[in-house]
């Protein structure tokens, strides 16, 4: 574990304070955790004077923080709910993922099998009468494609320090889910209609999230039921949960695992930005997962990287797989490159 400590993964184990009293967890997957038996807390919370509590959690990347009301002043707050959107945009054709499979980690298609096109006001109204068997999402969309990105002020939040940002918008039924995975970059996810659950687990705990071996970003482990017995690891790591509400953001430190589930139907921003976790670090988590990931990477370096084999995607909105990244940070010098997998 040396190997991590020296790309700041810190100690295996090492946890944040524990809540005065156990969390209400009587719905969810968190109270799936806590069958199993599983280690949980919640995220910590400051109110929307908190924004300094913010910035230096955010300087310091000292855990998750939920901060309430936070946004309550954004214009996008009142003006992107289902309703008033579809009035303006209802015309708009999209490309949303529809009866997509209601569990599962991985989809048994191929997510092109999902997609389909449609106006955006047909969207709404798909949205609000699907069942959570069969959920719909128009995901990962560039918010200045769609909506006026004004209309989310992060520049008040943190001021841009140079490096390129990504903001996306989540727009979709209850039941939809983006599975256990790790994001390169620092992450404001903002919730602006509907409640969404969120399940987190440190980069430093990366072990336990189970990669899968041919994607480091992507966990095997599906929180809804988790196999403790397939995953013995997760009874040594420690998940922190939380509940969001209308006007909520939460702060996901780069490579923080998180699983993110809507209760209802539910509009959400996100927006990335700082510094990336490169090359180095997932060199140091890949050199102690062992073999059979050494030898999956060293498959998708030569097949998708070497010979520009097309990849699969049955993960929700699949990344390049790790030996394609190694492939694109020695020849193009960016393990991030072609991480947007809209743009392929």
């Amino acid at each position: 574990m040396n190997v991590l400590r020296q790309y700041g993964v810190g100690r295996l184990g090492e946890r944040l304070g524990a809540p005065e009293k156990p969390p209400d967890l009587s719905a969810g997957v968190a109270s799936r955790l806590l069958d199993k038996g599983l280690a949980v807390r919640r995220v910590p919370r400051v109110t929307a004077s908190g924004a300094d509590v913010l910035r230096g959690v955010v300087a310091r990347r000292s855990g998750p923080l939920l901060c309430s009301g936070l946004l309550d002043t954004w214009p996008a707050r009142t003006a992107w709910n289902p309703a008033a959107l579809a009035e303006r945009h209802g015309e708009r054709r999209v490309t949303a993922l529809m009866d997509l499979p209601g569990d599962g980690v991985l989809f048994p298609r191929d997510q092109r099998c999902y997609e389909q096109e449609l106006a955006f006001g047909e969207f709404v109204e798909r949205m609000r009468s699907a069942g959570p068997s069969a959920p719909c999402y128009l995901a990962y969309q560039r918010a200045h494609e769609i909506f006026d990105p004004a209309d989310c002020d992060f520049a008040s939040l943190l001021p841009p320090d140079g490096r390129p940002t990504d903001t996306r918008v989540w727009i979709g039924s209850a039941g939809t889910r983006s599975m256990l995975h790790s994001d390169l970059k620092d992450n404001f996810f903002c919730q602006l209609w509907g409640e969404k659950s969120v399940t987190l687990l440190a980069w430093r705990d990366s072990r336990a999230a189970y990669p899968f071996p041919d994607n480091l970003v992507n966990s095997q482990v599906d929180l809804a039921d988790p196999d403790v017995r397939r995953f013995p690891r997760l009874r040594h790591a420690v998940l922190h949960v939380v509940r969001m509400g209308p006007g909520d953001l939460l702060y996901i430190p780069r490579g923080w695992w998180h699983d993110i589930r809507a209760q209802t139907a539910s509009v959400s921003v996100n927006h990335w930005f700082g510094k990336p976790l490169g090359a180095a670090q997932y060199l140091a988590l890949l050199g102690i997962l062992g073999p059979r990931y050494w030898k999956a990477t060293t498959r998708d370096f030569i097949g998708h990287g070497l010979l520009r084999r097309t990849e699969p995607t049955r993960f929700f909105f699949s990344p390049p797989s790790t030996g394609k990244r190694l492939y694109d940070a020695l020849r193009f010098g960016d393990f991030s490159r072609g991480n947007d997998p809209s743009a392929r």
